[in-house]
């Protein structure tokens, strides 16, 4: 090392003085020696772009080719968490990505998770589990900050995980109406056909139709920014509008109207937020078919109404009544909302089917004032960089979230779901989204 240190002086005062060939060769040789040294780590910064990229769609698109979790959860480990957990040692934890109001109000969330995973003794685990999950949670949002400031690789995984959507959505309905042959029949369908699964072999089941909706609307609604965001040509297009026909019908066939109504506010400011002309034919396109389908669908739509909020309405009055044991600590991290239906019903639930009070319940008030906070500044984020068009794509899909967490959604800080899908996805792409004056100097 002494030697290597007075040759790297001896080349670089060489340099400074303009000196002979001793010194040029000296100089040389040190460059060589750099480069030899720096040529892993440029293979490398060449290379996590794809490495994560192939996890992230490992990640959205895993469920539908697993019926079994445990090997989901060691997909996604192998392909997405190991490479996030090695790029962010290698930027030495990406202070940047923290830095920003969004980060910091995130750090500051998940450590009051885990202080209410390590401290509240209503929790539902110990600390161990809290610290695992909170660390995933962090892992997840930076691999998808991280992309997002590579667009290019970035909206190729999207039109990647469109697509497997996109097909598997026409496989289900072609398998359920034509190989199974069920009815089209709105009653039967209603209340036991309602679609969660492919129906074949496990593949795509999703276990729920709400869960099923909210998935599924999530790659429409990513399907609506592909056309309208993108300079696609005809036939590009006609795929587009294919894969979303296919979703759209698998969405609106769960009967989920948390499901129905994220969706259609997703779409919405999607179309809003590019206004060309592809948006204004589907805006136009779209209020014509609704005040077309209004008349025909009229006595189903009379049906809806009558279901009404599917009881949710008991379940958020019990809540307020016990809001004074639990507003201001909450009940514990992944705590229960038991809640046993009156007569004659014969079943109860242990969350409060909304994600806003499920939050607020097991994490009191500090914990909803800061998931708050953190919407609050990434949609303000989203809005002041909503020249770049991932900004308006997260922006869309985070509207996609807002509404669905309403009714729906029971659980953000748990291990990797279809439910990561709709919320922590936009999260991830708002907190790497970057205002264009500084888009060239992005890592």
């Amino acid at each position: 090392m002494p030697r290597l240190g007075r040759a790297v002086v001896l080349a670089i005062e060489a340099s400074r003085r303009g000196c002979g060939l001793r010194g040029k060769k000296i100089s040389k040789g040190v460059a060589v020696i750099s480069t030899q040294r720096l040529a892993p780590l440029s293979r490398f910064s060449k290379a996590w772009p794809y490495v994560l990229g192939t996890g992230l769609v490992v990640q959205l698109t895993g469920l539908l080719f697993n019926n079994d979790g445990s090997r989901y959860a060691t997909q996604t480990y192998l392909s997405l968490f190991v490479p996030a957990l090695l790029l962010l040692l290698f930027r030495r934890l990406s202070a940047a990505t923290w830095r920003q109001p969004s980060g910091g109000i995130l750090l500051g969330l998940c450590a009051w998770v885990l202080l209410c995973g390590w401290l509240n003794p209503g929790s539902s685990s110990g600390p161990s589990h809290w610290s695992k999950i909170v660390l995933l949670v962090l892992l997840y949002v930076f691999a998808v900050a991280s992309l997002v400031r590579q667009p290019r690789v970035f909206a190729g995984l999207l039109v990647a995980a469109v697509t497997v959507a996109a097909v598997f959505a026409w496989l289900t309905l072609y398998y359920q109406f034509g190989v199974l042959d069920k009815p089209l029949d709105y009653q039967a369908l209603r209340l036991t056909g309602r679609l969660s699964e492919l129906g074949w072999n496990g593949l795509a089941d999703l276990d729920h139709p709400i869960v099923a909706g909210l998935y599924y609307g999530v790659f429409a609604v990513l399907a609506t920014g592909l056309l309208v965001g993108l300079p696609v040509r005809a036939w590009q297009a006609a795929l587009l509008v294919l894969g979303m026909l296919g979703l759209l019908a698998y969405i609106l066939l769960t009967f989920s109207r948390g499901a129905w109504f994220a969706t259609a506010a997703g779409a919405v400011v999607m179309l809003l937020l590019f206004p060309n002309l592809k948006a204004k034919t589907l805006l136009g396109g779209g209020a014509l078919l609704l005040l077309v389908a209004l008349p025909i669908f009229w006595p189903e739509i009379q049906y809806e109404r009558q279901v009404g909020l599917s009881h949710r309405e008991l379940i958020w009055a019990n809540w307020g009544e016990r809001l004074p044991t639990f507003w201001l600590w909450g009940a514990g991290a992944g705590a229960d909302f038991e809640f046993v239906f009156p007569p004659p019903a014969q079943w109860s639930v242990k969350h409060a089917h909304s994600l806003y009070l499920q939050f607020w319940f097991e994490y009191g008030l500090p914990g909803i004032l800061l998931l708050v906070a953190l919407l609050a500044s990434l949609l303000w984020k989203g809005w002041t960089c909503r020249a770049e068009p991932l900004a308006r794509l997260g922006l869309a899909l985070l509207a996609f979230a807002l509404v669905a967490m309403v009714s729906d959604i029971y659980a953000i800080f748990h291990r990797p779901s279809p439910y990561w899908v709709v919320f922590w996805f936009p999260v991830g792409i708002l907190l790497g989204v970057q205002r264009p004056r500084f888009a060239s100097g992005a890592a």
